[in-house]
């Protein structure tokens, strides 16, 4: 039986090889891009594979996660034990950067390794996977810590390093424990180095700290429950006993009472993000709203990206239909005899229909190849490298159901339309499948250049939206500004000489000390403004040169100055105009410029552009990174200048620099990878469509090549002919422009809201997306409406 099927779909295709040629192609080409967005997200959904064991039991708590993000105060974990429920919790940092080398290395190179620390149990909780070592002892105390297969083979050439020294900011001995597995980017985490809390205490002159202050919040939180525990009845479990503890550690939501069912319904009910939230592991990687310390991805974006990759196979199964029900006669005709031959309506349904998924198998398959001979390409769209050792049941998705599923969507319509007439019928039939099939294909042309139209369109808008982010006024100039890696051995002290020592170069404009990113301030504080109110601005650590460099101007009062500088603090500080505002509007009595609140500065863009600007204080910075501005057109020379400096006065650290530029488009990469997606899609529904449109042109003119043949005998002229073709196409890309501009509309619209700052969505926009798709169309149609318009009647007639 698969014999005969296989003998008789072969013979068709062999007569048949220009409508397999463009079914396959754009099957081919519609698959291929199903098949590298399926990898993808599947790669984004199983982010925790990193660890040895399922994460399903793993929460993190969240506290006033509208302005701490998943900052909690550090007796948080230490608290979060005492209950029946959880297993283990620990504290967690991460994005420090760490001087690491190997104390037994000849030559002293040294690393800067991205860094977590946490607690004796983080890996109770996080349990990444091992290579060597590891264990319950593995975070011991602060002499220990583990390094990433790839940082264990940086350092010493091997991953058997168990028992082997590094030194931490050439200062701190640590013994490594274990070698952990290479934590792939699409994970919350991505450290390379694993250290104690404790040390962290050491670095910073507290080796006696016990982390017990309720308003120190510096750190993450997360822990491990029993099996079956509710997360709805223990999330307000854990909710209420929480704040039972804040009243006793003087932490307030507010003093006028102590009723916690008061306070929860003061503070927006048990839902509110002021009060302690519980989130599951798996969903933190997709919470960009909440996560500032580790990586996150939108999932909305994974969906969108996912609908755009399905729609584009859609057009290629809708060029399937519409090629089939074009040759409507010749099938009908040849089904006909099959029928009068003894076959029965439900074989010829399943020979139409196994055909379409053989074809739909052909085509997943040389997509597959496609999809990897275009690896090179993905780091371009994706952000990263696509990996194709597939598990079995991406496999099978892959090469089984995606291919059964949409071979039967390829072929249901067709196979149920035109097996249905009686034999005779069918034989005698010499239409194109009538009218009904007429509607059928032009509604499906309209649907193929909807979508071709919306996404040239969006891709257009977006594009725009981005320039406008990238030219937009953001209140500080970012070019010429480089960022050289500090830490804590660049403090005042050593800052200030190495300043002075860059200055002694015409290349160098000026130079400041600042501890955290201007760019994305993340720091807050509570400032009391008067007796009864109070306010949590940002907080940027900077010094008197800090403004200069960022190209900031003082609007009222003093600035930060050498004189000044030592008195800058909690009694003295300089501040934005959105601060001082504020300040003005509750407590219009208080004085700025005045004693506390010293002077003003312009506001500047201190959050990503989905944000406004944010009130913002600036304090002194006792360490941080070296932020210099260089002369214009001196880059090269400048950047020598500084690495050299930088060499000679800190031998023992590892010299690492970013322009303020290049920070920017990282803070954006998403969005502009977005956007690169968007227009490769949008360039394969234009060419997927366009096969379809051609292959539609030729069947039409082979149709109605008697009645173009009597026309010009009737006095038709070539162009009349080329114009009567090309309308009959082109109305229905009319028709799609007018349902796409409004349905584009809305869709961006809703996209674009997340953003604070938004570009204009010109009437030009749509014009120039449906121009494009009439250009193409044109070019399409007219090559093949030319031919027969130019063809001699004589000859058509005859060939008739």
């Amino acid at each position: 039986m698969f014999g005969k099927f296989f003998i008789e779909s072969w013979r068709t295709k062999k007569n048949r090889p220009f409508s397999f040629f463009i079914n396959w192609l754009g099957l081919t080409f519609g698959f291929a891009a199903v098949i590298v967005m399926y990898i993808f997200i599947m790669g984004q959904v199983r982010h925790d594979d990193c660890f040895e064991r399922p994460m399903d039991d793993v929460w993190r708590c969240e506290i006033e996660s509208d302005e701490m993000g998943s900052t909690c105060p550090d007796p948080l974990a230490r608290f979060m034990t005492q209950f029946p429920e959880v297993v283990t919790a620990t504290r967690l940092m991460s994005g420090i950067g760490m001087t690491v080398s190997a104390a037994d290395r000849a030559d002293g190179e040294r690393f800067h390794l991205n860094t977590v620390v946490g607690d004796s149990t983080l890996l109770q909780v996080l349990p990444f996977r091992m290579v060597n070592g590891g264990g319950a002892d593995a975070m011991a105390d602060a002499t220990k810590g583990m390094l990433s297969r790839s940082a264990a083979m940086r350092l010493f050439g091997t991953t058997d390093v168990v028992g082997r020294q590094v030194a931490i900011n050439n200062t701190y001995p640590v013994t490594v424990t274990g070698v952990f597995e290479d934590v792939p980017q699409n994970s919350v985490y991505t450290p390379e180095l694993i250290l104690m809390m404790k040390l962290i205490n050491i670095m910073n002159g507290q080796p006696n700290y016990q982390n017990d202050r309720w308003t120190t919040w510096m750190s993450e939180c997360y822990f491990r429950v029993h099996p079956e525990t509710d997360a709805a009845v223990s999330g307000r479990k854990f909710q209420r006993a929480l704040l039972e503890r804040m009243f006793e550690s003087d932490y307030y939501y507010d003093e006028s009472t102590n009723d916690i069912d008061t306070i929860i319904m003061q503070a927006g009910g048990p839902e509110s993000p002021k009060l302690l939230q519980i989130r599951p592991f798996n969903e933190c990687y997709f919470t960009p709203e909440v996560h500032e310390n580790g990586n996150t991805y939108d999932p909305g974006a994974l969906v969108v990206l996912g609908i755009i990759a399905v729609l584009v196979l859609v057009i290629a199964i809708v060029n399937y239909v519409n090629i089939y029900t074009a040759r409507s006669t010749e099938v009908v005709r040849a089904m006909g005899i099959k029928s009068i031959m003894g076959a029965s309506r439900s074989s010829l349904i399943g020979f139409i229909i196994g055909d379409s998924v053989l074809i739909a198998f052909v085509s997943a398959v040389t997509a597959f190849g496609l999809a990897y001979l275009l690896r090179p390409l993905y780091p371009m769209l994706l952000g990263s490298a696509l990996p194709f050792d597939l598990s079995w049941d991406i496999l099978l998705v892959l090469f089984g159901v995606l291919p059964l599923v949409c071979g039967v969507l390829s072929g249901i319509f067709p196979a149920v339309v035109l097996t249905r007439m009686k034999p005779i019928d069918a034989i005698a039939n010499r239409s194109s499948g009538g009218r009904q099939m007429s509607t059928v294909r032009n509604v499906l042309i309209v649907f193929q250049f909807v979508i071709s139209i919306g996404l040239i369109a969006a891709t257009l808008i977006i594009n725009k939206q981005m320039r406008y982010l990238a030219t937009i006024d953001l209140g500080y100039s970012r070019e010429n500004v480089v960022k050289v890696t500090g830490g804590p051995f660049m403090n005042n002290d050593r800052f200030e000489a190495y300043r002075e020592q860059l200055l002694t170069s015409p290349t160098i404009i000026d130079a400041s000390l600042i501890g955290g990113d201007p760019m994305y301030v993340s720091n807050m504080t509570t400032i009391k403004i008067n007796d009864t109110e109070s306010f949590t601005p940002r907080l940027l650590n900077g010094d008197q040169h800090t403004l200069h460099v960022l190209g900031v101007p003082m609007v009222e009062g003093d600035s930060i100055m050498a004189t000044n500088l030592d008195r800058l603090g909690w009694g003295c500080m300089v501040i934005n105009e959105s601060f001082a505002n504020y300040i003005r509007s509750v407590a219009p009595e208080v004085q700025i410029p005045g004693s506390k609140f010293i002077g003003v500065f312009r506001d500047f863009q201190n959050r990503p552009m989905t944000e406004r600007v944010m009130p913002l204080i600036l304090f002194r910075a006792w360490s941080g990174d070296a932020y210099v501005r260089i002369a214009a057109g001196q880059i090269e020379p400048a950047l020598r200048h500084i690495e050299r400096t930088f060499r000679e006065m800190f031998p023992n650290e590892v010299f690492q620099f970013v322009f303020m530029d290049a920070q920017f488009d990282r803070m954006y990469k998403q969005e502009n990878l977005f956007r690169a997606r968007l227009l490769t899609f949008s360039i394969l529904a234009i060419f997927i469509g366009c096969l379809g449109l051609f292959a539609l042109v030729g069947y039409s003119v082979e149709r109605r090549r008697k009645e173009i043949a009597i026309r010009k005998v009737h006095g038709a002229t070539v162009g009349e002919v080329v114009g009567m073709l090309c309308v009959s196409f082109l109305k229905w890309l009319a028709v799609s422009f007018v349902i796409a501009v409004p349905l584009v509309w809305w869709l961006v619209n809703e996209w674009m809201s997340r953003y604070a700052y938004r570009t204009a969505m010109s009437w030009w926009i749509f014009a120039v997306a449906g121009l494009l798709a009439l250009v193409v169309a044109l070019l399409t149609v007219l090559g093949q409406s030319y031919r027969a318009a130019v063809e001699n009647p004589a000859v058509a007639i005859k060939r008739e």
